[in-house]
């Protein structure tokens, strides 16, 4: 009798406990080997504004956004960040205003985490927790979303952008938008993060996985926003004014040996988009010109740094790190010179220690130089690369390396470019299936993609019922161009092409099961359609009028003919677009290796 009431009270204090720890939040999904290195927490009544600066400025365009960021709606009381949302009169005009702070550091590599209260009160606000941007010119590489929410619409966004562009693009197409459901807990609050790896982004709602990004050394150190921007859509102005609540923000780091974490040290950021003058993630110092990012001729990729000039020069080039764990770390680097350059330098300093360097003299040949051990001690490091010549002299550098040595090192250790000509222009679930249940989740991709005379559409499909469903469109309602990919409830499969008032279908039948994978391939070109499943051609037709050229629908994968669409960088609620009649349901079952080209790329 004694161990059961021993029992029943041990149980009755488990019970309490977990309502406790209920009522607070649960734990957050740290990852073992994360270290904290960063935390606010909103302590006394002022902003740190050794940290954190304020966002301020008019957001504007689209036709959909009118906010002013404003410092006077910010302020930090009872350990919480408050951005105050207003409708009111500023120097004689009405205006919608917001707020935020933005990080004066840069994070790489690590597991983020907030705790807020976003307002959810009307329609107009877009609260959110992300990360882009530095104060170090030159390096907007990506923009990680951990999560943007338009007020009254419980769908979050999820999103990964790549500020970068292969040659002969505009701007790169959207590697990541998930929609995704989400709850807040009964006072408002909800656990947002992000683990950003080596490998991709992994988001996190409420301690549970929602979304999974890939990016294969995607690698830049950005600043961290927690921002409520006013006047999104349309605004409710009887709910206002209003708050977007922070309680913090954390930031974890933690080891990758054999990892580089040194951004762009391969100086394939570039492209031939940003002025090869400026490489992106580097202060460049120095006589004027003498600096440039070079195409051809690379160690690794495609593109190297070179310092040289026509007439004597003396340049560097630097950028430095913060928030990195400590440890031993190496500092490698492929270089070559002309003959008798007067000098070449690479060096790290600021890291705890004494500064280390290796200086660099005819070497006509890339040849690898290597500083095995760099101490840190403090969480910081800089890298400067520095040379100085006379005329017509030159100094090469590439493959750049800043890690902790692997403890095995890959036999398969064969380079890849950055940009594939080759490769998709838009792919994703590349390691995992995405489940869909038939709720609000989908995902966004670019106008860009699966745009063209010619397309191809390639993924695996599982449905979990056999039912009218799209599982991936980018069709507009009106015009002659666009293209869906339908499943019907007789395990046919619908290529269709043109608008969703003027299209022609092309109908496969006997193509899929519940509960059984099959890869299905539609491809486009010139006129004549075709359906191929498991590789194997069921279908063909030719003569088409329609086209697949349309650039004004963004695309939809999952949950396809909801009320949202993407506007610019934000997601915005919208009159109802069926992709078709009220007979097709939401998508339910898995998409796997989801690839789209602006070619032909079946045979």
């Amino acid at each position: 009798m004694k161990n059961i009431a021993k029992k029943n009270i041990c149980h009755m204090i488990v019970l309490l406990l977990l309502t406790i720890i209920g009522n607070v939040q649960a734990a957050s999904p740290i990852k073992k080997g994360y270290k904290l290195l960063f935390e606010e927490t909103f302590r006394g009544d002022t902003l740190n504004t050794n940290d954190w600066y304020y966002r301020e400025g008019r957001r504007e365009g689209l036709g959909w956004v009118d906010g002013l960021n404003r410092k006077e709606n910010v302020y930090v009381k009872d350990g919480l960040l408050h951005i105050i949302l207003k409708r009111e009169s500023i120097n004689g005009r009405m205006e919608n205003t917001g707020g935020g702070i933005i990080t004066k550091h840069d994070f790489g590599y690590g597991y983020y985490e907030c705790l807020s209260k976003p307002f959810m009160a009307g329609h107009g606000v877009h609260s959110s927790f992300w990360q882009r941007g530095s104060l170090t010119p030159n390096n907007d590489i990506f923009e990680i979303d951990s999560y943007e929410i338009d007020s009254k619409t419980f769908v979050a966004t999820n999103n990964l952008y790549v500020s970068l562009a292969p040659k002969g693009m505009k701007y790169s197409p959207w590697p990541h938008r998930a929609q995704v459901p989400f709850t807040l807990d009964k006072d408002g609050w909800f656990l947002d993060a992000y683990e950003y790896t080596p490998d991709g982004v992994i988001f996190y709602d409420n301690n549970k996985v929602v979304a999974k990004a890939d990016w294969h050394e995607l690698n830049a150190a950005q600043m961290v926003w927690l921002t409520a921007l006013n006047g999104v859509g349309k605004l409710d102005t009887t709910k206002l004014p209003g708050e977007s609540i922070f309680k913090y923000f954390r930031y974890y780091a933690k080891d990758y040996p054999g990892v580089n974490i040194l951004p762009n040290g391969n100086f394939e950021f570039n492209q031939d988009r940003i002025p090869l003058n400026k490489p992106v993630s580097w202060i460049v110092e120095g006589t004027e010109g003498a600096v440039n990012v070079v195409e051809g001729s690379a160690f690794r990729d495609n593109y190297k740094l070179r310092i040289g000039k026509d007439h004597p020069f003396f340049a560097s080039v630097q950028q430095s790190l913060n928030y990195i764990m400590n440890g031993n770390y190496q500092l490698k680097a492929m270089v070559r010179t002309s003959n008798k350059l007067k000098d070449a330098t690479i060096k790290a300093f600021g890291f705890g220690g004494k500064e280390v360097s290796v200086n660099i003299k005819n070497v006509n040949k890339w040849t690898k130089i290597v500083i095995p051990i760099i101490a840190v001690t403090n969480n910081h490091v800089s890298i400067a690369v520095s040379a100085a010549g006379n005329a017509k002299e030159r100094f090469e550098i590439d493959d750049i390396q800043f890690l902790k040595p692997a403890l095995k090192v890959k036999k398969n250790s064969k380079y890849r470019s950055f940009w594939d000509k080759d490769a998709p222009i838009w792919k994703l679930a590349t390691k995992e299936p995405i489940n869909f249940k038939g709720d609000q989740k989908f995902y966004f991709f670019d106008r860009n993609v699966g745009y063209g005379d010619s397309i191809t559409v390639s993924f695996t499909v599982n449905a979990a019922v056999q039912a009218n469903m799209t599982p991936i469109a980018r069709i507009p309602q009106k015009g002659d161009s666009g293209w869906a990919i339908q499943l019907t409830k007789n395990g046919g499969v619908i290529f269709r092409i043109g608008s969703v008032a003027n299209h022609i279908d092309i109908i496969a039948s006997k193509v899929y099961t519940v509960g059984k994978p099959v890869k299905i391939s539609c491809a486009f070109v010139n006129g004549t359609a075709y359906i191929y499943v498991n590789g194997k051609l069921l279908k063909k037709k030719t003569g088409i009028v329609q086209k697949t050229k349309d650039a004004t629908a963004a695309g939809r994968l999952g949950t396809v003919g909801e009320d949202f669409e993407a506007v610019g960088a934000v997601v915005m609620e919208v009159a109802k677009k069926d992709i078709d009649t009220n007979t097709m349901k939401k998508f339910n079952g898995t998409l796997q290796n989801i690839r789209i080209y602006n070619r032909l790329a079946v045979r």
